[in-house]
């Protein structure tokens, strides 16, 4: 790969929005270690160093409560996972707060749940406490608050093991592709849907995405994606972190939700002491990917890449077509079926006629009136209603494409 293309990743982005899983800050008895966290504030200490903003997602509270609480496994009951979370996430914030002082400036504590991206109030107010952090030289630490939102840390029925190249092997499958806030892997890409010209970097313990196992000789690093294909799910393995619930397959849903909008990822080994360095000086390490297109505006990150939709229209291919390929509003006459239940102003989905997503929107709408006018002309509109409030079912100024492939 060009190292021009890699310092171009580098020199263009803002904010470093570094997302920093559980076994990257662990030991090996699999307890947290409080030198990674010190050295990763060295690493955060040069990029800031280098005229960049930092937000860190980090994993890990539920590592360091077991330390605290002398469990020696991770609790299999939710009760036992929140205790672990909440005694471990004050350790943890103190651990960083006390790194990033040796460099002169203060960590920040942010625990979200996936209500306060829904809410547009609450979204934007965490968009401008980030902002204002940054007048002040902290460095946000944003992680799950897991005693009131438990989609992360939800107990799993699964057993580990680690493979050779110390990367986790779980004997279950993943989360669903695409799945809502269920870990820090899609936190960070919903925190960096707030930032302006942001740079993804997801760190975890092995050195990219390989085309195989990465235990295997055979498998080679993928150290450029050029273009997104959902073909590269075929590269995971069923990989799953020991003490963290993420794993490949749910961190390429986060690469994908981010080259969506316009903005680029890399995913490389925290392990490496020197991993963010390497990065911002445009060297090769992990694997790149490239945004698809231009940046998109926040407004519509939001609506196309952060809320959760209530339901939506499935429309024909004529419909399909203007919205898509001329960037038309969505009129009532190329719906053809309403999906769910949800109120005017709510974000619905827009499926093609074999249930695909492929747009999200605001609806003028509420279900009950879209099931009305499904199908209906402007003319046919305004006998039915007596008036005609709004002539589009989603107007093109609300409305994103989330899916060209």
């Amino acid at each position: 790969m060009s190292l021009l293309v890699r310092k171009e990743l580098a020199d263009t982005a803002k904010t470093f929005v570094v997302k920093i899983g559980t076994n990257v800050l662990s030991d090996d008895n699999l307890a947290l270690d409080p030198k990674r966290i010190t050295q990763l504030a060295s690493q955060v200490d040069a990029l800031r160093s280098a005229g960049k903003r930092v937000v860190l997602v980090s994993s890990g509270s539920i590592g360091a409560g077991m330390t605290l609480l002398g469990l020696t496994k991770r609790p299999k009951d939710l009760p036992h996972l929140q205790a672990a979370a909440a005694t471990g996430q004050a350790h943890l914030i103190g651990l960083y707060d006390r790194a990033f002082r040796q460099h002169g400036y203060h960590a920040a504590q942010l625990l979200l749940t996936n209500d306060d991206f829904r809410d547009r109030s609450r979204y934007l107010n965490i968009r401008n406490t980030l902002q204002t952090l940054f007048e002040y030289g902290s460095v946000p630490i944003v992680n799950e608050n897991d005693t009131v939102s438990v989609d992360e840390i939800r107990p799993l029925n699964r057993s580990v093991s680690r493979t050779k190249s110390g990367s986790a092997r779980s004997s279950v499958t993943n989360r669903s592709r695409g799945s809502k806030f269920s870990d820090n892997d899609q936190l960070a890409a919903m925190v960096m849907n707030l930032l302006d010209e942001p740079l993804l970097v997801i760190l975890s313990v092995i050195d990219g995405l390989y085309d195989g196992d990465p235990s295997s000789p055979e498998s080679k690093l993928i150290p450029l994606v050029k273009q997104w294909d959902d073909s590269l799910y075929e590269c995971v393995c069923g990989d799953q972190s020991s003490l963290g619930t993420g794993g490949m397959e749910s961190k390429l849903s986060a690469v994908k939700k981010a080259v969506s909008v316009g903005e680029n990822v890399i995913l490389a080994n925290g392990l490496d002491d020197d991993v963010l360095g390497k990065i911002v000086r445009g060297e090769n390490v992990g694997t790149a990917f490239l945004a698809r297109g231009k940046s998109i505006p926040a407004w519509k990150r939001w609506i196309g890449f952060t809320v959760t939709p209530t339901g939506g229209f499935l429309v024909d291919a004529g419909a399909r077509k203007a919205v898509v390929e001329s960037g038309k509003s969505l009129l009532p006459i190329g719906v053809k079926e309403i999906r769910g239940s949800f109120e005017m102003g709510e974000i619905v989905s827009i499926f093609d006629e074999k249930g695909n997503e492929f747009a999200r929107g605001v609806s003028n709408y509420d279900s009950g009136l879209a099931h009305r006018l499904k199908g209906c002309r402007e003319a046919s509109i305004a006998e039915k209603l007596g008036d005609v409030p709004f002539t589009e079912a989603i107007h093109r100024d609300n409305l994103v494409i989330t899916h060209f492939w």
